[in-house]
């Protein structure tokens, strides 16, 4: 082998060790997180600044800080890329940059952090001042020391070291929140604390130690101490805020806690959500008194918004304000499931009608409490005290005195029912039409009463006295077709036959008392469903007598189904094409149908 092949062959080798060795540094070398990108927009011109400084002074701080970072690290967004995503934006690039705009430039150019900063000039020079914030959460943001020097470059210099300074606590910040998320509290401790080292005045790595000592359960005392440090250097920061407004309710010193709450939700009036939080943290708190103004105007504010409205009813309740306490309290009845759903609910509102002197609906409210919740026996204790110290039975007192008051007797029906004694109250509820034969509603009561008992047409011929007896037509034929939607939906799912006829007769009854469009399409679509039902049965039955009936029974109804639901097709376009498309199809069936099952053969 010659020298040369020798020498070639070393050279391999050498390259493919080296080659190995550097992938190996390579791989060690990989950073622990991805790189972070970083945003700084133009400054906010200030006294004695333009914004042409403005726009340098920006251009400078970027350029310090891009020969100060760890390009592995970091990337500083180039001014260039910032200027052109404005022009296209239809902004000018010479522009103060909103808060809006800033997260929509940092969406764009995939930026974790941004600057936003202002410059002054004056006779000494420039003036620099400006903070850091995360994108992932704005909350997490670190002031940057204020910086003066006679030429702006100087000035951009020193803001960029400090602002450099500032991010070295962001490493073991990142770590924190990730062994926070894996659940390693103590891991998280010294990473936060790791941060706090590194950067003497943060506020971002702090505000981390104290989540892990929350998640490590430390004392209160210990978590206060922390987030005064944050006040201490930002005042105004929502994290320090909240944390030490917990710390203090924790610890008891409960108006001092209300003082941070206060601060807190003032940082932002516009934010529903900090103000509920806050609202719901004063009341846990023990500060009832203080927070009822707050809430009252919260509340009454934003009328929709459920959680303001039971805020409204608990500090209502806990300051003893009973006209509120049941304003509040009935409104939770009509909209609040889970209020419906607790027995404490209950128990406080029949408090708050009894001590505004109305002890008839304490008691009515509580009878409805004792039956919804058989099992409280808190529920029941206090209804019977109620019950007792008004007298032992008032309304059976009153029928055995006024045994002709057709309103006694209704108010019985009512209770009744309400009970679930229908049977009873179906009773009451006929006396008493037959003493006030003008009862309003009286055979709408009746009807409602024979349904829930199961006894539909005995309901229809009480609307049918209803109308006689001159009742509100339109009432009369509402409720009907109300009651005949509901049968028909159910008819939709049994597909009986007899279902779609009781649905058919109450929606027929009500087109009849007053017609309407969706009334006429109902008694399409019910004769259709009747129709399809009886050829369905009919061929199932071996009796041909009976599945001539039925096959008869269905085709009469095809001829009025079509008109009915030919004059439901405006309102009901799609529902209404699909059925008639249908009835062509079953009106020939129904001719088959009649030759096999209903001629005679001789």
């Amino acid at each position: 082998m010659t020298l040369a092949k020798v020498a070639g062959r070393v050279l391999v080798s050498l390259v493919a060790v080296s080659s190995a060795a550097g992938a190996q540094r390579g791989k060690k070398e990989l950073p622990e997180f991805t790189k972070q990108g970083l945003l700084i927009v133009n400054f906010t011109p200030g006294r004695g600044a333009d914004m042409r400084l403005a726009r340098r002074a920006a251009d400078a701080v970027r350029d310090h800080i891009d020969k100060l970072a760890n390009k592995s690290e970091l990337e500083v967004i180039d001014g260039e890329n910032i200027r052109l995503k404005t022009e296209r934006a239809g902004y000018s690039p010479d522009t103060i940059y909103e808060l809006g705009v800033i997260r929509a430039l940092g969406r764009q150019l995939r930026a974790d952090e941004y600057v936003v900063a202002n410059v002054v000039s004056d006779a000494a020079g420039t003036r620099l001042t400006g903070r850091l914030v995360l994108i992932r959460d704005e909350n997490l943001h670190e002031p940057i020391a204020e910086v003066s020097a006679p030429r702006l470059d100087s000035a951009a210099q020193l803001f960029a070291k400090h602002l450099a300074a500032a991010r070295t606590q962001l490493l073991p910040e990142r770590r924190c929140e990730n062994f926070l998320r894996d659940g390693h509290g103590d891991r998280a401790l010294a990473a936060a604390r790791e941060g706090v080292a590194s950067y003497p005045k943060a506020i971002i790595a702090r505000t981390c130690l104290v989540w892990a000592l929350k998640a490590t359960h430390a004392p209160a005392n210990e978590i206060l101490t922390v987030a005064k440090e944050i006040l201490t250097i930002d005042p105004n920061n929502p994290h320090g805020l909240e944390a030490g407004a917990l710390a203090l309710d924790s610890l008891r010193r409960h108006d001092e806690a209300a003082d941070m709450w206060f601060k807190l939700v003032a940082l932002d009036t516009a934010d529903l959500e900090i103000a509920t939080r806050v609202g719901y943290a004063l009341l846990d708190g023990g500060n009832a008194k203080r927070a009822e103004p707050f809430i009252l105007k919260l509340a009454d504010s934003h009328p929709d918004d459920i959680r303001l409205l039971q805020q409204k009813w608990r500090v209502s309740y806990e300051n003893k304000h009973w006209p509120r306490v049941i304003e509040a309290g009935e409104q939770l009845i009509e909209r609040d499931s889970l209020a419906r759903a607790d027995s404490t609910f209950y128990l406080r509102l029949g408090t708050a009608y009894r001590a505004s002197n109305m002890p008839y609906k304490a008691i009515e409210i509580l009878a409805h409490g004792v039956n919804t919740f058989r099992k409280d026996v808190r529920m029941y204790s206090l209804y019977t005290q109620y019950i007792k110290s008004e007298s032992d039975s008032v309304l059976s007192r009153g029928l055995a005195l006024f045994p002709k008051s057709a309103d006694l007797l209704a108010m019985n029906a009512k209770e009744l029912r309400g009970r679930g004694k229908l049977n009873e109250s179906l009773d009451a509820t006929k006396q008493a039409i037959a003493l006030d034969s003008t009862m309003s509603q009286g055979q709408l009561m009746v009807a409602q009463l024979e349904i829930e008992l199961g006894r539909p047409d005995s309901a229809l011929s009480s609307l049918h006295n209803a109308v006689t007896r001159g009742e509100d037509s339109s009432l009369v034929a509402q409720f009907a077709l109300s009651k005949g939607n509901g049968f028909y939906r159910a008819a939709n799912g049994t597909k009986s036959s007899g279902d779609f006829g009781l649905a058919l007769r109450f929606i027929a009854f009500a087109d009849s008392v007053r017609s309407s469009v969706q009334s006429k399409f109902l008694v399409g679509a019910a004769e259709f469903g009747l129709a399809q039902s009886a050829f369905t049965e009919a061929g199932k039955l071996k009796d041909k007598v009976e599945s001539c009936r039925l096959v008869q029974l269905g085709a009469g109804m095809l001829p009025m189904a079509r008109t009915g639901l030919e004059a439901g097709q405006e309102a009901f376009p799609d529902a209404a094409k699909q059925s008639l498309e249908f009835i062509g199809q079953l009106a020939t069936y129904a001719e088959q149908a009649q030759a096999a099952y209903c001629t005679v053969k001789p």
